[in-house]
């Protein structure tokens, strides 16, 4: 028993002396500061301003903008001139509306302009959701004006008089009000706006759950290589101590309480879960470090060179974050494959607790946690199995004599035949085998690049009527170029729900067919990862409004006729519903301000490449950390400029790193870019140095530097648009070196400067003063 006190004690120091002390002080402020930001009207989308030029100042154009001041989408309706457009994007208005001359009327004459709209691209998400509402509207109106004019024409004949033609242009300006207003009766629910908060929460906070549990179980098990290197297990095995491996997990547990209870707290507080839910919760997280704690110490344990363990650790939870699409974007694995992985059970289980669904409901779903488990045990047989083979092979004298002096010529050829900054880099990222896995993350990363624009919505339909409207919708929607939808029955919906692999569920429910009094027969229920619920219901809304538009055309035409129609009247409508369709548009788009465009409500890739450079910088800046680097660093102190040279051959170490991330991510070439690049390197550089040279010593980057780069990354904006929230909240890139970065990117001078004072800062800070221990130590 005292070995075994002997080993927890010792796994204490070991821990709290690698940082291990702000890895756990730092989420008792993180996840607070999370909950602020995410509370009330702070986690719903902002209000906008947009612009309107009515050059056309028709009943119809007053109208219009009345309707539009009353949207709560619309903070205000600016009315401005032609000569305002730029000055106006530049205050920050999302878009510009330009309606023209004589628009509505001349409309139904196939004449005339049309409506032009212009939007903000430094407002990504806001400007999505205006075109969503833009484009919906008006393909109401092409629907309008094609059947107006197919049944004008269908009772007055082919030429309209001067009196025809202003009936029609009346009659048809207050069909087209009332279709757009009741465009979203459609739906059952209508809360889109808490709906989209959710999301982003469940996003959110399934990441940071994910990413506290895995960096906590690494920064445990990190120093396994190192001990057993040194023979510590093989003395205390000896001694006769026993569970020195199950002392540092059940350190783990303890340590991971407070972040346990802060969670059972988030959860209690945010989707007043009962007291089963939160104890099912509780076993789910214990069951989550075993999974890691097994899974990291197999391949430490197989790996045995601890700087390579730790570099393949990383790159695997990078490619976790980025394929399975629980963060940044879209998935890139396969549905059958994401969802065994331990952020997507993360998401699955939190999204089905907000759900209230019972834990023998979710239970199916957390299974798959178990194959890291059995991963972890079977890489632990394996590493058994080879220290067995090694050892029998000593003993039959087949272990071949020399091999260390080859590896030491290896080294010694490779120092005189590289560049320093080179040679460094081999060695820091774990020579042949850490250079040939580092290529590989970056081709993985050149992967998720690739066809990054999702140019469509997915979302799934469960078709409960299964009458002859619900399947003309169904056959509008599979044509809309925006959609992609997938039929599935409705057993499997609460499934797609939960694992949210698409955008939704939408429900036609029974009764859809013949329903004519507008009572809402459609349910849509987004998934756990969804962001783009206001541009779905708004595509669905305007394929809905047109067929009713359609089906309509009938008794439109009586109610002019002031009669039945006929069968060869019936058979003229039809063939004029033909005739009036629109070739030319009625309506543009286009962007302003040169920024590319994004997926729809995605971080942008340079705020990928923000999140990965900081994690993966700051786990190769450990080595300043170590003793050995240490003892380096005081003995070129003694040689004139030895110091200056050996951290800027380091620095050329990180530059190249961030070159390779950049060429791999295809990040735009420019000079803003690239002079955010070079400061945001810069600071990681003197930063990472500075945690781990002058407060955190040795393992930083298990430390604090993990909580810190959630903060800058959470604060920054790299996960979403803090533009889109109200308040103070969207400036609070700039108190963050991410989001100064990402400011920079976007053209902001002054937010490139600033990252730039704070690395040389940083960086001076980590070199002027001379090398010593943490202060507590």
């Amino acid at each position: 028993m005292n070995g075994f006190l002997a080993a927890l004690k010792k796994d204490m120091c070991l821990f709290f002396r690698k940082g291990g002390l702000f890895s756990l002080l730092f989420p008792l402020l993180l996840l607070p500061l999370f909950l602020f930001f995410f509370r009330g009207s702070s986690g719903g989308l902002q209000a906008f301003p947009v612009s309107v030029i009515d050059e056309d100042e028709t009943l119809m154009s007053k109208t219009l903008i009345r309707q539009m001041e009353e949207v709560e989408l619309f903070s205000e309706v600016h009315k401005i001139s032609r000569e305002d457009i730029s000055e106006e994007l530049e205050k920050g208005s999302v878009g510009v509306l330009r309606i023209p001359k004589d628009f509505f009327y001349t409309a139904y004459r196939f004449q005339g302009e049309p409506v032009e709209l212009i939007l903000n691209e430094r407002r990504a998400t806001e400007s999505a959701i205006l075109e969503s509402v833009f484009t919906s509207i008006m393909k109401i109106m092409e629907k309008e004006q094609e059947m107006s004019l197919a049944v004008f024409h269908t009772a007055y004949g082919e030429k309209l008089s001067a009196s025809e033609e202003e009936e029609l242009y009346h009659r048809a300006s207050e069909r087209l009000l009332n279709s757009v207003l009741k465009r979203q009766l459609i739906f059952q629910n209508e809360e889109v706006g808490a709906n989209v908060a959710f999301a982003l929460i469940m996003r959110i906070a399934s990441a940071l759950l994910f990413l506290f549990l895995s960096f906590i179980s690494l920064s445990m098990v990190s120093a396994v290589p190192e001990e057993e290197k040194k023979g510590i297990v093989s003395r205390f095995r000896q001694m006769g101590g026993r569970g020195f491996y199950l002392s540092k997990f059940l350190l783990l547990l303890l340590l991971a309480l407070p972040v346990l209870a802060l969670s059972l707290l988030f959860l209690y507080k945010a989707f007043a879960l009962s007291p089963e839910l939160l104890l099912f919760f509780a076993l789910y997280y214990k069951l989550s470090l075993l999974s890691f704690y097994l899974f990291f110490w197999g391949i430490f344990s197989l790996v045995r060179e601890e700087r390579l363990a730790k570099n393949f650790s990383v790159c695997l939870i990078f490619l976790l974050l980025l394929f399975t699409g629980r963060l940044f974007s879209a998935g890139r694995l396969p549905f059958s494959l994401a969802r065994f992985s331990p952020i997507s059970i993360n998401a699955v289980l939190l999204e089905g607790l907000r759900r209230g669904y019972s834990p023998a409901r979710l239970m199916p779903f957390v299974l798959p946690l178990g194959l890291f488990l059995l991963l972890g045990i079977l890489l632990r047989f394996v590493h058994s199995f080879m220290e067995k083979r090694g050892l029998l092979e000593k003993k039959t004298g087949l272990l071949k004599k020399g091999g260390g002096e080859e590896g030491s010529f290896g080294k010694s050829f490779l120092m005189h035949c590289l560049p320093f900054p080179l040679w460094r880099g081999y060695i820091l990222l774990g020579r042949t085998v850490g250079v040939l896995l580092f290529l590989l993350f970056c081709l993985c990363l050149g992967r998720y690049a690739e066809d990054k624009t999702q140019e469509k919505i997915a979302v799934y339909l469960v078709n409960e009527d299964g009458g002859e409207w619900s399947r003309e919708l169904l056959r509008d929607l599979d044509a809309e170029k925006s959609l992609d939808i997938q039929l599935i029955p409705e057993r499997e919906k609460e499934e797609k729900l939960l694992y949210g692999d698409k955008e939704g569920v939408l429900t036609i429910r029974k009764g859809y067919t013949g329903d004519r009094e507008e009572k809402g027969k459609l349910l849509y229920e987004s998934g756990s990862a969804s962001l783009s619920e206001m541009g779905l219901r708004e595509i669905v809304a305007a394929v809905v409004a047109g067929e009713k538009i359609e089906r309509g055309a009938n008794d439109y035409l009586s109610s002019l006729l002031g009669r039945e129609i006929r069968a060869d009247e019936q058979d003229l409508l039809t063939k004029n519903q033909k005739q009036y369709k629109r070739t030319s548009p009625l309506y543009t788009v286009r962007k302003q301000n040169g920024a590319t465009r994004e997926e729809l409500f995605s971080p942008r890739r340079e705020a990928v490449y923000a999140f990965l450079l900081y994690f993966f910088l700051f786990s190769l800046a450990s080595v300043a950390g170590e003793g050995e680097e240490k003892r380096v660093a005081a003995r070129l102190q003694s040689i004139a400029g030895a110091s200056r040279r050996y951290l800027i051959g380091l620095f050329l170490v990180f530059l190249g790193v961030s070159l390779c991330f950049f060429f791999a991510l295809r990040l735009d070439f420019s000079f803003n870019t690239m002079l955010s690049l070079l400061s945001y390197t810069l600071f990681l550089f003197g930063f990472s140095r500075f945690l781990s040279v002058r407060v955190l010593g040795e393992g930083a980057e298990t430390g604090l530097s993990l909580n810190l780069g959630l903060f800058f990354c959470l604060s920054g904006g790299a996960f979403m648009d803090f533009s889109a929230l109200s308040g103070w909240v969207k400036y609070l890139p700039y108190l963050s070196p991410v989001g100064l970065f990402l400011k920079g990117t976007e053209g902001d001078l002054l937010a490139s400067a600033i990252l730039l004072v704070i690395g040389l800062c940083t960086c001076r800070s980590s070199y002027d003063r001379p090398m010593r221990l943490p202060f507590f130590l």
